[in-house]
């Protein structure tokens, strides 16, 4: 008997960790690290303001 068969095909994409969820994190580091240089270009020695 073999339990939890569509969990099991989601989780063999990268070992242990989907790789959705891999794709989403980094997609959520990147837009915040963009965030941090647009603030730091609006605010502090980048800013001409």
């Amino acid at each position: 008997m073999k339990c939890g068969g569509k969990r099991d095909k989601m989780a063999d994409t990268t070992g242990r960790i989907p790789l959705w969820v891999i794709g989403t994190v980094a997609g959520i580091l990147v837009i915040g690290l963009i965030g941090i240089f647009f603030y730091g270009s609006y605010s502090g020695l980048g800013s001409s303001l």
